[in-house]
């Protein structure tokens, strides 16, 4: 049997901080939501949830090195033998007292009645309370189903809020109330498969309104519901709740490109904050160069072609050096265009912002050359210089 140290695949010298952030790692990588509700993955999840709660505190982590140590040890008593010498000689022997069996009779008889009395008193006032409990338990048990069944309707007539509150006031259910437990279940999959749904089928405000009611009501929400709320957010012009909910993401070490790009986004077309947008957009630059390093080493730059890089990485760095070059920083922006230009040729909007920030470094003869090779690609509107 592993310990809970093996569990979390740390030391134990492990300090609290090593713990904390191995139980993150495992949890996210076998969270049953992660994992279509494998069986096997929730057990092992179970297991690292058990052990991190151990050793995440310190009077818990303590009493379990010990067992682990020195196992369950039994306290081990000795008893000192006496033995009987008989008086010495010029000493009165010990006389035994007479027994008055009467007096012993009369006052056992006493004693065991005074119990008796005192049971029957003891058994009588726990009967008058457990036979109160039972009334108050069914007085309670009916006015919890009185609500339940008020949430019901609510339900049926449209009112899933305030339906969805009435059931979350219930707390934890008691046994005589599984039918209830079951449709709290069915009803938060219903919410759930709705709020897909709408998504999926572009309609954003009523995937909004059952996402919302989960997030609300729900004691967890899966990680895909969190990120489609966020795009539904900024898909109808929402970008502080998209914000908000991106924000929740990072928190959750849900660290992704796609985070990073959507607060980029929201940023530099809904907010108007182009040094805010620049800022993810570069953290986005270094999550994907740190990616490109762990494959193919140092050498990427050379080693990478277009055919090989996702589709998202060209946006990522055409969109960053467009934001260079809006945010009064020409240089970088060409510097970067020369990266794009190499992975993708036929990219027109690079070679115009290529020639853009040439143009705005006073180089107006490599301005040309770039605006050129972005008309032989296709590009026919007015050119902002005349080039000969």
């Amino acid at each position: 049997m592993s310990s809970h140290y093996q569990t979390l695949g740390v030391t134990e010298e492990a300090s609290q901080a090593e713990i904390k952030s191995a139980f993150k790692r495992l949890a996210l990588k076998y969270h049953p939501d992660r994992n279509q509700n494998d069986p096997v993955m929730e057990e092992r999840f179970k297991e690292i949830n058990h052990a991190y709660q151990v050793l995440s505190n310190p009077y818990e982590k303590a009493r379990y090195d010990i067992r682990q140590k020195y196992g369950h040890i039994q306290p081990q008593y000795t008893y000192a033998e006496q033995s009987w010498s008989p008086p010495r000689k010029g000493r009165r022997a010990y006389a035994e007292p007479k027994i008055n069996y009467r007096e012993n009779w009369i006052a056992t008889a006493y004693a065991w009645g005074f119990t008796f009395i005192v049971a029957i008193i003891v058994m009588g006032i726990f009967g008058i309370k457990n036979y109160y409990d039972a009334v108050k338990k069914e007085e309670l048990l009916a006015e919890r189903r009185s609500i339940f069944e008020n949430s019901q309707q609510l339900y049926a007539t449209g009112d899933v809020d305030q339906a969805l509150n009435l059931l979350n006031s219930l707390g934890v259910f008691f046994e005589a109330e599984q039918d209830m437990v079951e449709y709290k279940d069915n009803l938060f999959d219903t919410l759930l498969s709705n709020g897909f749904s709408s998504y999926q089928s572009h309609d954003f405000s009523n995937a909004i309104f059952y996402m919302e009611l989960i997030e609300k009501y729900s004691q967890t929400s899966p990680i895909m519901l969190k990120q489609q709320l966020a795009n539904a957010y900024k898909i109808t012009e929402q970008p502080h709740k998209s914000i908000r909910k991106l924000h929740e993401l990072l928190m959750m070490e849900v660290r992704t490109l796609e985070v990073y790009m959507q607060l980029a986004e929201i940023y530099r077309d809904q907010l108007h904050d182009l040094d805010e947008a620049r800022r993810f957009y570069e953290i986005a630059d270094e999550m994907t160069v740190q990616g490109y390093r762990a494959i193919y080493g140092d050498g990427f730059p050379i080693v990478l072609s277009g055919k090989y890089v996702p589709k998202e990485h060209y946006a990522l760095y055409t969109n960053l050096a467009d934001i260079y070059l809006k945010t009064g920083d020409p240089e970088r922006a060409v510097k970067a265009t020369k990266w794009n230009i190499r992975m993708w040729p036929d990219s027109i909007p690079n070679y115009l912002i290529a020639a853009k920030g040439h143009m705005a470094q006073g180089n107006q003869r490599e301005a040309c050359d770039f605006f050129r090779k972005a008309r032989a690609l296709g590009y026919r509107e007015r050119l902002p210089i005349i080039c000969y």
